[in-house]
């Protein structure tokens, strides 16, 4: 089995830590060269890290790859809520994708516009509700929606897009589980 990515991104890195005691071969490319986005697009028609190939079978998208390798390794039960709070963090992290990206691309993304409004309202609306689900409880269990929250707002914190201060609850999410030994293997930073 072998997981294709980059070692900056935070869709990949939660595939990373979820599979701290499964075997697999982790592949890192760089997918901004030219010889990253060939073998993307031999693997990946989308282009997009992570992909997966186990035996014949090639599968994309990290939550696909998650569904895919939870099926068939039976490592643990989902629940709706637990759907719910992954489809928000993925909302929070493609909108502050999106942006990262813009700026790269030399756009200033601080501008009124509809998209950028749209993307920061997004975000706002998004940490909000993780915010109040920690302060419920959620997240509790280190399973696969708790290593995407903390692979989002690791992610966050590396590309300086967010520093959580309006998010107490958030920020000691963080600081609980940095320390793992499978997020300082993966740490973005190294």
């Amino acid at each position: 089995m072998k997981l294709y990515g980059s070692t900056t991104s935070p869709y990949v890195r939660r595939l990373r830590v979820w599979l701290e005691d499964v075997p697999h071969e982790f592949i890192n490319i760089d997918i901004f060269s030219e010889e990253g986005r060939v073998l993307l697009k031999s693997i990946n028609p989308a282009m997009k890290v992570p992909m997966l190939v186990d035996d014949w079978q090639a599968v994309f998208d990290s939550r696909v790859i998650f569904n895919y390798l939870n099926n068939k390794l039976e490592k643990e039960v989902t629940t709706l809520d637990d759907e719910n709070a992954i489809t928000l963090i993925n909302a929070a992290n493609d909108s502050y994708v999106e942006l990262l990206l813009l700026s790269r691309s030399g756009i200033d993304t601080q501008q009124d516009l509809l998209f950028f409004n749209l993307q920061r309202e997004r975000i706002e609306s998004t940490l909000h509700v993780l915010e109040e689900q920690l302060k419920l409880g959620a997240f509790q269990y280190w399973h696969f929606p708790a290593i995407c929250l903390y692979c989002l707002v690791d992610w966050v914190m590396f590309r300086r897009l967010n520093d959580f201060a309006k998010y107490p609850e958030i920020q000691a999410f963080h600081e609980q589980h940095q320390y793992r030994k499978i997020l300082k293997a993966t740490d973005p930073r190294l």
